[in-house]
């Protein structure tokens, strides 16, 4: 009888956790970390005041598990890897690359799956909460050094650090445009991000685009003809 009572206290105690951070998630993303408040959460979550400071601990450690839970799902469910490894051609792993990126931002199990929770991350990029760094060391660098590494294979040894971290940015630019510039792109050209032979489609024309834009540079390096100049039009 004990075990049976205490097995529903912890489920009653998960239900309650999981209604507070579902909350947070919507609040957090409409409104921001800084302007979201407690009371405001807890009305939304249908719990009391006193609940967020007995789970939680406060506002901050809410925020923080709000969002390392969301990412961490997120990359959980679209590896950033998708099964390539080190034996892999760079092409391939680029290709991979890209496909998980997109499918973390565009996918409806990604991201954009949430109305309020999806938000999170363009709020953190507009406007860095404490936790930035966190989010950083956790999830931004080790996938950053990945796409580095392929980008490194692809471009030489005669690669130096800021031509690495130029296509870097080139590439997954191109991913987060998707995303940020939803609203713009889906009113220019009717897109189904839903359906997921568009994020295949995406992934191919991408990993093309930046496979051509990557031999440009190597070229431009080994040739030491890295400057482009624009011809006028």
């Amino acid at each position: 009888m004990r075990k049976k009572i205490a097995m529903m206290h912890t489920s009653d105690e998960r239900s309650v956790k999981e209604k507070i951070l579902d909350a947070a998630g919507d609040v957090f993303g409409r409104v921001g970390y800084k302007a979201a408040t407690i009371r405001e959460i807890c009305r939304a979550a249908g719990v009391n005041v006193a609940s967020i400071n007995y789970y939680f601990g406060g506002k901050e450690d809410l925020y923080r598990t709000v969002v390392m839970d969301l990412i961490s799902q997120t990359f959980y469910r679209y590896p950033v890897d998708e099964g390539t490894d080190g034996r892999s051609s760079p092409e391939d792993r680029l290709r991979a690359f890209i496909h998980g990126a997109l499918r973390r931002l565009l996918s409806p199990g990604g991201l954009s799956g949430y109305a309020g929770k999806g938000q999170l991350v363009a709020r953190e990029l507009a406007d860095p909460s404490p936790f930035m760094d966190d989010l950083v060391n956790k999830f931004i660098r080790p996938t950053a050094a990945v796409l580095s590494a392929i980008i490194s294979k692809l471009l030489g040894p005669h690669a130096g650090i800021h031509d690495i971290m130029r296509c870097q940015i080139s590439v997954i630019g191109q991913c987060f445009h998707y995303a940020m510039a939803r609203p713009i792109v889906t009113r220019l050209v009717p897109m189904d991000f839903s359906d997921p032979t568009m994020i295949d489609e995406l992934t191919d024309h991408i990993t093309r685009f930046s496979l051509a834009g990557i031999e440009s540079v190597r070229h431009g390096m080994l040739t030491g003809n890295d400057q482009h100049p624009i011809a006028p039009l």
